[in-house]
């Protein structure tokens, strides 16, 4: 289902306005510290991109780095089917503390604060909610059968819901 909250005073907009903004700040505080981490820039990443997971910020596996040359084979090894992807080489000690860096060291934000702030109950059925600030607008997409509470939380249709510019 989706939905809308326009009312810019209301509680439950206030909340998730401030979720999405810190999810945001995380993605790129995280992206930062992996290139001061790695030394390395790149130009595309391995891993679960965006708000569908648990975290509800990016996680990183590998990465398709710019100065390959630059790439520490003790610290990183080929991806066995993606030759212009880079993985922690766990077959060495500095593969495995990147890894770690990569499943530990980065911050996350957690869905079940989505799931307290929209009052969502039942969920036998899951999926990740999505969430997004377009313009003065909180745009969401739940799983069929999560109803949301607050009166302020207005169901919309799947097109105006991608109507809204991102």
């Amino acid at each position: 289902m989706y939905y809308k909250i326009t009312n810019k005073e209301s509680e439950v907009y206030k909340q998730l306005h401030a979720l999405r903004t810190e999810e945001l700040k995380i993605e790129e505080d995280n992206i930062k510290a992996i290139e001061e981490k790695t030394g390395l820039t790149w130009n595309n990443s391995f891993g679960h991109h965006g708000q569908q997971t648990f975290r509800r910020v990016s996680s990183f596996q590998g990465f398709e780095f710019k100065e390959v040359e630059k790439i520490n084979p003790k610290i990183w090894k080929q991806h066995k089917e993606e030759n212009t992807i880079y993985v922690p080489n766990t077959r060495t000690k500095l593969g495995r503390e990147m890894r770690e860096f990569l499943n530990n060291g980065l911050k996350g934000s957690n869905l079940k604060k989505v799931i307290r702030i929209l009052e969502l109950e039942d969920l036998r059925k899951f999926s990740f909610p999505y969430l997004e600030i377009a313009g003065d607008v909180i745009i969401i997409f739940l799983g069929n059968g999560h109803e949301p509470k607050d009166d302020n939380v207005i169901e919309i249709t799947k097109k105006e819901f991608h109507e809204f510019k991102l």
